[in-house]
């Protein structure tokens, strides 16, 4: 689909129903006539004070707590509207967190990879609540697809911390509209800096911000690879290292088993990780997971050998294990005194988590150090404000940030609220 004369009086609206300056929850809805293309269904981090929601908890409640914000025609509490369509750049819980809440006949499609770590995680029971076989439809970089009859979206690979992460073009008969997802650039970063060149120039760029922050914008800094920033600092490490990951990041575990390898240590991993390294093929000699009663997902492990609690204990000098917040009560059992607990991008993630403290005192009770080591999914404000000039947009809105009003450049900048649909002919017009 080739937009010929676009924009004006245009039928394209825009609507933003969350994540304009908070670090995720991003969904926002291109809507042309009828028809409609809603991207991506985050969850925005609610829990500042510590409240469990209860799993019973209803979609109204959620509604009327903020959890999910009101989207009609979606969600498994309304009647459905066969014309909506659900598009996720990637697999991080603020873009995807509120699938588990969709109709069961809504459409959703994401990247090729990204659907074949949905269905790992589906399997593992992490994302039991969507039928991926049935719902999701997985699409191919690079490849305009149709969605619906006036509207085609195109996935472009970008750099980020999650497998399969991407950028989309949407087009409609009047409007081209690039989404960045969540980006990375360094060194070596190919598919973050061909953006402009595949998908530039459109009628609407909607980027990310979440770097674009006072005290980074005068830093401009070279942004290594995660092995080039991981691998060095592991393997400085002499003492048993307990390590909390986010499995998600299928590049992290990779990078975490060579390292493990070059360090002539066996690595441990939780049963459900171990079934993702299983999954994508990253099994060795020094592999090994954990052998637990409770999990179900053992009998699913054949290629990785088991080691028991009692083996670990035996011989905890040689080995790097993988520790959740949520198993940690098990290192009571280790003698994990003078280990290094190395905390690489895993839950809880930061301070603004309740239980983030919690974690740093019981690390302080066993005696143990703690190491963070991790590398940002996002690129630096000054590559983002290179990447909004390159991509030469008429209009560009930033979001996914504290700060999105900091994204200045030669552009058009527009600052939407949630709940406003925008005529995009409207979001056009010169000043």
């Amino acid at each position: 689909m080739t937009v010929v004369n676009p924009i004006k009086n245009s039928n394209t609206t825009i609507q933003f129903y969350a994540g304009l300056k908070t670090i995720g929850g991003t969904i926002f809805e291109v809507k042309y006539k009828e028809e409609r293309f809603i991207a991506d269904f985050g969850m925005i981090f609610q829990n500042k004070e510590g409240v469990q929601l209860r799993p019973q908890t209803t979609i109204s409640e959620l509604q009327a707590i903020g959890v999910i914000p009101s989207i009609s025609g979606v969600l498994k509490n309304d009647e459905i509207d066969r014309n909506a369509t659900i598009a996720i750049s990637h697999l991080h819980l603020d873009h995807m967190g509120l699938l588990q809440y969709v109709h069961p006949n809504v459409p959703i499609i994401m990247g090729e990879e990204s659907k074949a770590l949905y269905e790992h995680l589906h399997t593992i029971e992490e994302e039991p609540h969507v039928n991926v076989a049935q719902q999701v439809k997985s699409v191919p970089f690079h490849q305009p697809i149709q969605v619906s009859e006036h509207i085609q979206v195109e996935f472009f690979p970008v750099n980020h911390d999650a497998l399969g992460a991407s950028a989309m073009r949407i087009i409609t008969p009047d409007s081209t509209i690039v989404y960045s997802g969540d980006v990375r650039l360094h060194e070596s970063d190919i598919d973050t800096a061909n953006l402009p060149k595949v998908a530039g120039s459109p009628d609407i760029l909607i980027i990310e911000t979440t770097n674009v922050q006072e005290e980074f914008l005068d830093v401009n800094p070279v942004i290594s690879s995660e092995k080039d920033v991981l691998t060095p600092a592991l393997l400085k490490i002499d003492t048993p290292i307990i390590f909390n990951v986010y499995h998600r990041n299928i590049n992290r575990l990779e990078i975490l088993i060579e390292a493990a390898k070059q360090k002539d240590k066996l690595i441990v991993f939780e049963p459900e990780t171990a079934y993702l390294v299983q999954a994508f093929q990253m099994g060795a000699p020094h592999v090994r997971f954990l052998q637990v009663e409770q999990s179900r997902i053992i009998d699913s492990i054949d290629t990785i050998q088991p080691i028991t609690l009692a083996e670990l204990d035996r011989n905890f000098s040689k080995v790097w294990l993988q520790s959740s917040y949520h198993n940690i009560r098990l290192l009571q059992e280790l003698p994990v005194q003078g280990a290094t607990y190395v905390h690489s991008n895993g839950v809880p993630l930061g301070s603004f988590d309740p239980v983030y403290n919690e974690l740093l005192e019981w690390i302080h009770k066993v005696s143990m150090e703690y190491v963070v080591l991790g590398v940002s999914g996002h690129a630096a404000a000054a590559q983002i404000k290179w990447l909004a000039d390159a991509m030469q947009a008429k209009v560009t809105i930033p979001l996914h940030g504290f700060t999105p009003e900091l994204l200045q450049g030669p552009y058009k900048t527009f600052l939407p609220e949630t709940g406003t649909i925008y005529p995009v002919s409207e979001l056009i017009e010169e000043k």
